[in-house]
């Protein structure tokens, strides 16, 4: 253990000797540019002149450790923070035309970094951007992603009308009201589960409907949701009489900040600091105090693509 740590900070001297190089070489050390979600708590969020989350404060420590100041460049996406084809096709756009070195809170999944994503894709809303910079088609680049650094997976939320107090497995949800949102993940889950056993119980709302919040009203008695994004809602609606319930489906995934594969030197010193803090407690620390619930990043760190054979799994 301690050779492996040894040579992991070897490896991070040797990556940052690297940086600060090529940074004397182009002069002054450029900010380290960072494209953060502007609504995505407790990841990170730019609202009413209020900034902070658990990814501008990674951010804001790595640019210290790299002895460079940092610029983020907010972006807003239009679906939800599950992972949704929007999502990496606007961050990969962001990359691929300079706004930023590295995005935050990534999907690592297979197809969110390997070929499947489009040839071109299209910039989402971005502090500064235009109309014009909207509808320009952007060739995107492969993309590399850094060591994993927190794990997330779709999990069972109670509200105020539900009886039970934990759920084990989703035959639990048996004669419950269960709200979910069309097309889906959890959609697909809930749908797929024991040949539609579940199927009677579910109320559909479309996606953006205020799902959480139709729960804490008593409109339904549970929900199937991103572990982090009840972490979010708990954040904005401090409030709230939502339960977690403690059950995790199994098709979850881990995230962590992506690139392009030519910042490699980059990437490769920001793993060793995500190796470092993962050891010394530095990011479930970080994640507390964001209101972020801390599961460590699990094997492999890359997982492939979901099938539906994992969604019907549990």
């Amino acid at each position: 253990m301690f050779g492996r740590a040894a040579a992991m900070s070897r490896n991070f001297l040797l990556a940052l000797a690297a940086l600060t190089l090529a940074a004397s070489q182009a002069g002054a050390a450029e900010p380290l540019r960072m494209c953060l979600d502007d609504s995505a708590p407790p990841f990170s969020f730019n609202a009413d002149g209020k900034t902070g989350g658990f990814d501008l404060a990674l951010a804001q420590a790595i640019a210290g450790k790299l002895d460079r100041s940092l610029s983020v460049q907010w972006f807003s996406t239009e679906d939800q923070p599950e992972a949704g084809k929007e999502t990496k096709t606007s961050v990969a756009a962001l990359l691929a035309d300079g706004r930023c070195a590295l995005a935050g809170a990534y999907p690592l999944l297979a197809d969110a970094l390997g070929g499947e994503l489009a040839d071109a894709g299209h910039l989402p809303r971005y502090k500064g951007g235009t109309r014009e910079d909207r509808r320009r088609s952007i060739p995107l680049n492969p993309l590399k992603a850094t060591a994993p650094f927190i794990y997330t997976a779709p999990t069972v939320v109670l509200g105020p009308t539900a009886s039970a107090a934990t759920i084990h497995t989703l035959a639990d949800l048996d004669g419950v009201r269960i709200g979910v949102e069309q097309s889906s993940v959890a959609d697909i889950i809930l749908m797929l589960y024991e040949h539609n056993r579940l199927l009677p119980q579910l109320h559909h709302v479309p996606p953006g409907s205020g799902l959480l919040e139709r729960l804490d009203a008593g409109e339904y008695d549970a929900v199937l949701v991103d572990l982090h994004r009840f972490d979010g809602y708990r954040v904005t609606h401090p409030t709230n009489a939502l339960r977690p319930s403690g059950y995790l489906h199994p098709a979850g995934f881990n995230l962590g900040f992506v690139g392009l594969t030519r910042q490699a030197d980059l990437i490769y010193a920001v793993d060793a600091m995500i190796g470092q803090w993962l050891r010394d407690g530095t990011i479930e620390r970080t994640a507390a105090n964001a209101g972020l619930t801390y599961l460590p990043p699990r094997d492999p760190p890359v997982r492939p693509s979901l099938s539906l054979q994992d969604l019907a799994r549990e």
